[in-house]
């Protein structure tokens, strides 16, 4: 694990707290060691309070950018664009880009299986860091480091598919087609880090497959491949 001053080095800041930053890398298992560990304040020393806080600090930031980016868009179509913005696997993309599975603090069986590449844990640290930008420097620090670190997504940003499985879902619908099948094909990678590869069948169209960290995300990128490929999506 690296020091926590490596961090503020990556992320351009220095805090004036540096309990904030301390609190937001870390994970409860590191106050247990096969029982709790006796502590009435553990709840104020891991990142789950944070967590809560980061991600209204970033549903704000993102609001507000579609808001005034999209002017002509209505209340429907800004809604998906900001739950693609929001979600999990959001966040997780940008700590992964930050390598913050460097700076989680574990308990010690969870530092060797590896839990710190957790895609789940990752994106809950990502939201507890945004929230100990915004306690210890305010939306003024938040604001622009969400908007860096968020900048690949936002340009990316495609309202229409914000849920790839609702749009197969829907489509197939439409059409008086059967609902859309999905099917774990194989399953990859050490315990604490799987890679899913799922597979997508819809009536008699040829079936998709796509890999994911989950078995959402996998499922969101087959859903994705099948609209793209029979052109329900026209654009990528």
């Amino acid at each position: 694990m690296k020091k926590l001053d490596e961090l503020e080095k990556i992320i351009d800041y220095n805090f004036g707290d540096k309990s904030l930053l301390a609190q937001a890398v870390t994970h409860s298992s590191s106050y247990f060691d096969g029982r709790a560990k006796k502590s009435r304040n553990i709840v104020q020393k891991h990142y789950e309070r944070l967590e809560f806080l980061g991600d209204r600090v970033l549903g704000l930031v993102i609001s507000e950018y579609l808001l005034s980016t999209f002017p002509e868009e209505d209340e429907g179509d800004l809604n998906l664009r900001f739950a693609q913005l929001v979600r999990k696997e959001s966040c997780t993309l940008v700590a992964q880009s930050l390598k913050l599975d460097d700076f989680v603090i574990l308990g010690t069986n969870e530092t060797k299986s590896g839990l710190n590449n957790n895609p789940t844990i990752l994106g809950d640290v990502c939201e507890a860091l945004i929230a100990a930008l915004f306690l210890d420097g305010g939306m003024d620090i938040a604001k622009p480091f969400i908007l860096k670190y968020w900048d690949e997504q936002l340009k990316n940003n495609q309202s229409h598919k914000q849920d790839a499985k609702t749009a197969l879902q829907e489509w197939a619908q439409k059409l008086k087609l059967p609902l859309p099948l999905y099917k774990v094909s194989q399953t990859t990678g050490p315990a604490h880090a799987p890679q899913f590869t799922i597979e997508v069948s819809l009536d008699n169209y040829e079936k998709s497959l796509a890999s994911g960290q989950s078995k959402r995300i996998a499922e969101q990128k087959a859903a994705t491949e099948f609209l793209i490929r029979e052109k329900i999506w026209l654009d990528q």
